[in-house]
């Protein structure tokens, strides 16, 4: 491994999804605007790579969630953990920035502050610990030197619990994606669906054949409906295509890869699995259906688990069900395809979850996350200089 000059900063930073690709290249950009000698390692997508990160692997690998899917991935997810943390003891950072993906992460930061005391570690999105198991929070302040939440309510649940904690809410950085101006809507007579089952491959081979055949179903109706795949790579298209046994799409079928704005801003519907998406959806007041099919075994120790009575973090943030619902066995062709016909035609319904989701997106704050998360990380560097210049007293 070629060793960086250390006179520059350096930072190691993680993230495992695609979103925290997202996010990632946004804080990168940020923090560059600082520090534009900026040196950027780690783990991320191909976001963070074109934002200059110079990455050991492709966050593709560590695309997996739930109990069976980590377990059979388990060799592999080792071996990139063992790397990462000779990587950072070879090049030492002065910071590791850990985005989301707590099953990860959480034990990363462990290792690095053994490994790396003098290491600032910022982790950048909060793991959920509000909704399923809170005590992992008790020990955060022993390994983590800042840590800044997205939502408003995370802030004072930290400072409850775990005072000693330093943690920030900067606001939520899908508002610095936002465009300048909102996109019209489609002038063509159909009704535009998005369809988006998820980031991951498990994700795609769990959603996609259910959102296709309520895809179909609806268009069985004799509507003119127009559904549009939005997909985050060309790979998953491919999966999903063999998947189907589709060799040409269907007239009513038309895929996006990328995840623009602007294909979801032009849309009457989306069908999507759980996930950040469902706020950028809500973000430009789409009407949405939220689905979510895991392994068995994966949901049922999660039920037990999660204490929040939504897995939609729209319903989650509202305290109450905005968006509905189709997890596990409900997420069913017939029944998916009835709400939606439903929420593309009844104005009245779709008028009222629009004015709920304006309210949640309310909640989110103003632009500038990134800018604001940038700051604070750098600020950890000049208190720790602050310390050292202080005179020691007799």
């Amino acid at each position: 491994m070629t060793q960086f000059r250390q006179s520059k900063t350096k930072f190691l930073l993680v993230a495992g999804e695609t979103s925290g690709d997202i996010y990632g290249a946004l804080l990168m950009e940020a923090l560059r605007k600082f520090c534009p000698d900026a040196i950027f390692l780690g783990l991320g997508g191909p976001r963070m790579a074109a934002a200059g990160q110079i990455q050991l692997y492709d966050l593709s690998q560590l695309a997996v969630v739930g109990l069976v899917e980590v377990f059979k991935h388990l060799g592999e997810i080792r071996k990139i953990f063992k790397d990462l943390i000779h990587c950072a003891i070879v090049e030492k950072p002065d910071f590791l920035i850990l985005i989301d993906y707590p099953g990860f992460n959480l034990r990363l930061a462990s290792k690095i502050r053994k490994e790396l005391p003098a290491t600032k570690i910022v982790y950048y999105i909060s793991p959920q610990v509000w909704a399923w198991n809170s005590q992992r929070a008790e020990k955060f302040d022993t390994f983590i030197d800042l840590m800044l939440v997205i939502f408003p309510f995370e802030k004072p649940w930290y400072e409850k619990r775990v005072p000693r904690l330093h943690v920030e809410w900067v606001g939520h950085p899908l508002m610095d994606r936002l465009l300048p101006n909102r996109l019209p809507v489609s002038s063509s007579g159909s009704y535009k669906i998005a369809l988006l089952p998820g980031s991951r491959k498990a994700e795609i081979i769990r959603h996609l054949p259910i959102l296709y055949k309520s895809a179909w179903k609806m268009v069985m109706q004799g509507k003119d409906y127009e559904f549009v795949w939005i997909a985050p790579n060309e790979e998953l298209v491919k999966l999903g295509l063999s998947l189907l046994g589709l060799k040409t799409l269907p007239e009513w079928l038309r895929i996006h890869i990328g995840y623009p704005l602007s294909h979801i801003s032009r849309c009457r519907l989306a069908i999507l699995a759980s996930g950040s998406i469902s706020l950028e959806c809500a973000l430009f007041g789409i009407p949405q259906i939220v689905i979510y099919k895991t392994n068995p075994l994966t949901y049922q120790v999660g039920k037990r688990l999660v204490k929040v009575p939504y897995l939609s973090i729209v319903n989650v943030l509202a305290s109450e069900q905005v968006v509905p619902e189709c997890i596990q066995e409900e997420a069913q062709p017939d029944q998916i395809s009835s709400l939606a016909i439903k929420l593309i035609h009844d104005e009245e319904l779709r008028i009222a979850m629009k004015n709920k989701m304006e309210e949640i997106v309310k909640k989110l704050g103003p632009a500038g996350a990134s800018q604001k998360a940038a700051k604070l990380i750098l600020a950890l560097s000049k208190e720790e200089k602050k310390e050292e210049k202080q005179p020691v007293t007799s």
